[in-house]
Order: structure tokens, then C-alpha cells, then sequence
């Protein structure tokens, strides 16, 4: 198959999206499978070539807050070329931000198969982070879900006719979407945030323009279809390279415990900060690592100076991935306290190694971390249950090893090559559909 896959997000940037994507797509060219991946320009960085896959970039923008995400915001009838010279037999879109929608917008205009992967929670995204405001784009997102704009693009007779026209396409698309998806250099900065109900609503207008919606984990799937996404939804693991992970040999105690991931607002690592703090007060004797980086570290630093804990908490900064899942087996536990995570690479690979996992009652994290077996699930935010937790991990060798074991165990149906062998299916069942007219059966 020939796959042409569209992200607002892709290395050099390192998150979970971008692991998902790299490595599917690498994948997937092993197979044979023809691949274009189409994202923003990170300044001078250079793609290097990979046997079956080409990599179209466009001019992106960064903001402030942080520096290393990049906003495209690509003419569309460029975005509609480099597709159709592609010839794709499949277009799959995996973020919802500019260059998603352009892309999405795309694919329909040239009738191709669309298959869309809702990998972030996008209401308590936009809650936490204030994306809106600092992409600059609450303006666009309020047209797009005050004016409908989806039906009126999508299904009005001017947007058939201007599919039909070649020269309207060549000459005037450009106008048109920047008109109608409100792309302007003039966006008011008065606009408020959106609610978590417009966030749903702009979810529904963006995924139920898809032949099937991928989501990491059935919670995310039933949030979906429970608030009107009428698309068929399937769920479908972003996987994990099991080869990769050095498995823990010991369970005799080390006194050390890791979070790992980007360091933004929104992943709420100042809350495992307080409750490892707890646990020092309480006579505990251990350290905490918070590997990785973003736009909270320096709060973060800051918070733990406060604290007088900075003898305890270690900031090793960014660590690579291939490095990093060799580690795990250095510690005694994960912690996290995020309550956005649709699914999470890094405590997939933290409970490959065999580490047992405290984490929080939110989306994704109960469904992967079985509360007594794998690890305990605490309430989200609760500062003094989630102390207790690491205490009473820290503090029995049988239990830590038995829910390391359990953690192992669990995570085995994640296996990357078991994850991009269903993908490849579920492209071909949906190629297959779509040629047919009829709906994929999710």
C-alpha cells in the first residue's frame, strides 16, 4: 500500500506521538509498504533517508512557551499536490491541530480513505495547557465550531464545485479554506478558552470526517463514542518494542524512583514532587529522578528547592529513549500523577522492565496499571494517597516484585510487531471499505 501519513508533531521533537509514528512507519516500509509523512520543518534539521519512506516538511512557527513544538500552517493547495502526485491508497491523520485539518481537509477533497488516531484528550488538553491561546488559534478553533464550519465546507454544493474545478482548485482553494477555517494573521486576543463541551463539539466535527478513528485504549474509545463520535472507532495500542527493554534481574531494594516523560503543566509531576516530599518526612530513605524536559522543569526545580528536597530529586534532563528503557531496571518504581494520558509509551516500557507503577484514577492509566496487581491507582491529585502508595511499595520487597512480575506479564499484548501487524489489517479492511462504498466494522 502507499500510506500518506499528516502530524503537527515529528522528530526532532520527542513524544509519544512522534515513537508511535516513527516507529510504525518504519515498520510498516520493512513490509513494504510505500510511506509519505508530511509535518512541520523543525529550522535546520535534516531528514535522514529511510528506504521506503519520504518525509515532505512545511515552514512552522514556535511559540514561547515552548520552543520545540512547531505550528504549519501550509497553503492547502500544496498540501492537496504533494498528496496526489503521492497517489495514496490511504491517508491517516494523527493530530488535530493546522496541519491535521489542512490535511484532513485534503483528503476529502481528493475522496482518498481517511483514517484519523485521536491520541490526545483533547478538553482536558486544551484545559491544562490553554492551547488556544498559545498556538494563537482560539479564534480559528470558535469559527470552527460555532459556524460548523465542517458541514458547510464538506457538504455544501460550492465546495463540490470547487473539487470538481481544477482551476478553482490551483487558483482559489487557498482563499477559500483561510476564509472559512478563519487562518489569519489578525487573531483577537480577547477570546476566551474553550469549554470542555466546544472541545467535544470540535472533536466530533474533526473525527466523524474519518472511515475509521484509532484510539490507544478502550477507555478513550468508549469517551469518544459516549460524546457523539459516530465514526467507527477501534482501539489499537501504539506498541512498544519489547526487545528493547533490559528486564529488572533484582527486587532487592535501591531506594530509587523515576518519572519519566515531557515535562509540561499538564502532566502534573509537582503533585509526585509533594508526595515524594511526604515520604521523606515521613523517614523514608530514598531519591526521586524526574528524567526528561519541557516547559515545567524550571517550576519544577523551583518547587523542590522550596521543598529543601534537593539532595533527593535529581533532574538527569532528556534522556533517549534507547537509553532510557535500559534503565528502568535501576529503580524500585514509576510514579506518575498525570491525568491526560491516553495511554503512555514511557510506563508501558517502565512496566516491560518490571517495574510496578503508582499512578492515578484517569483515562487510560486504570486500564493499563491494574490497581494490586501491576501497581495502585490512586484519586487524581491526591497528594497524601499517593505518598502512601510509593511508602508501601518502597517498603515490601515481595509486593514490589510480585506487581513487577504481574507488569511484565501485562504488557506482553503491546508488542510493537503484533500492533503494526493489526495496522496494516485495519489499512487494507479500510482501503477495502471505502472502495466498496460501505463502512468499516469497528
Amino acid at each position: 500500500m502507499r500510506i500518506a501519513v499528516v502530524t503537527d508533531t515529528y522528530v526532532p521533537e520527542v513524544n509519544g506521538v512522534v515513537t508511535a509514528i516513527a516507529t510504525h512507519t518504519r515498520l510498516l516500509a520493512e513490509l513494504g509498504h510505500e510511506i509519505l509523512i508530511i509535518a512541520p520543518r523543525y529550522g535546520d534539521y535534516v531528514d535522514e533517508p529511510q528506504p521506503g519512506i519520504a518525509v515532505e516538511r512545511y515552514p512552522a512557527f514556535s511559540f514561547v512557551t515552548n520552543k520545540a513544538t512547531r505550528v504549519a500552517l501550509p497553503a492547502m493547495t500544496s498540501v492537496m499536490r504533494t498528496i496526489k502526485a503521492f497517489g495514496p491508497d490511504l491517508v491517516h491523520v494523527h493530530t488535530p491541530l493546522s496541519l491535521g485539518v489542512v490535511g484532513l481537509l485534503s483528503a476529502k477533497a481528493l475522496k482518498l480513505p481517511i483514517v484519523q488516531t485521536y491520541h490526545t484528550y483533547i478538553p482536558d488538553f486544551m484545559q491544562y495547557l490553554e492551547i488556544s491561546r498559545l498556538l494563537g488559534i482560539d479564534t480559528l478553533q470558535e469559527r470552527i465550531v460555532n459556524s460548523l464550519v465542517f458541514e458547510r465546507v464538506l457538504e455544501s454544493g460550492l465546495w463540490q464545485r470547487i473539487v470538481r474545478s481544477r482551476a478553482l482548485i490551483e487558483t482559489g482553494l487557498d482563499d477559500f479554506a483561510d476564509a472559512w477555517l478563519g487562518i489569519t494573521t489578525d487573531v483577537s486576543q480577547g477570546t476566551p478558552e474553550l469549554t470542555a463541551r466546544l472541545a467535544w463539539r470540535y472533536t466530533r466535527l474533526l473525527y466523524n470526517r474519518s472511515d475509521l478513528v484509532l484510539t490507544p485504549s478502550v477507555t478513550l474509545k468508549r469517551e469518544l463514542m459516549r460524546h457523539g463520535v459516530t465514526a467507527p472507532v477501534d482501539h489499537l495500542s501504539n506498541g512498544i518494542d519489547l526487545s528493547l527493554v533490559r528486564v529488572k534481574e533484582s527486587y532487592a531494594r535501591t531506594g530509587r524512583i523515576v518519572h519519566a516523560g515531557r515535562l509540561g503543566y499538564e502532566k502534573n509531576v509537582d503533585v509526585v514532587i509533594r508526595a515524594f516530599a511526604r515520604c521523606l518526612a515521613h523517614g523514608m530513605d530514598a531519591t526521586l529522578d524526574v528524567v526528561g524536559d519541557g516547559p515545567a522543569r524550571e517550576s519544577l526545580e523551583r518547587l523542590v528547592a522550596r521543598l529543601g528536597i534537593e539532595e533527593r530529586v535529581r533532574f538527569p534532563g532528556f534522556v533517549a529513549r534507547d537509553e532510557l528503557v535500559g534503565r528502568y531496571r535501576e529503580y524500585d518504581a514509576f510514579v506518575t500523577a498525570s491525568t491526560i494520558e491516553t495511554q503512555g509509551i514511557v510506563l508501558l516500557e517502565a512496566m516491560a522492565a518490571g517495574l510496578p507503577v503508582v499512578g492515578v484514577r484517569a483515562l487510560a492509566i486504570p486500564e493499563i496499571v491494574r490497581s494490586g496487581r501491576s501497581g495502585i491507582v490512586v484519586a487524581p491529585g491526591d497528594i497524601q494517597s499517593l505518598a502512601r502508595a510509593i511508602d508501601r511499595i518502597e517498603r515490601d520487597d515481595a509486593l514490589r516484585e510480585r506487581m513487577g512480575q504481574n507488569a511484565r506479564h501485562d504488557v506482553q499484548h503491546h508488542e510493537i510487531g503484533r500492533v503494526v501487524s493489526e495496522l496494516e489489517e485495519l489499512y487494507q479492511q479500510t482501503a477495502a471499505a471505502a472502495e466498496a462504498g460501505v463502512l468499516v466494522d469497528a
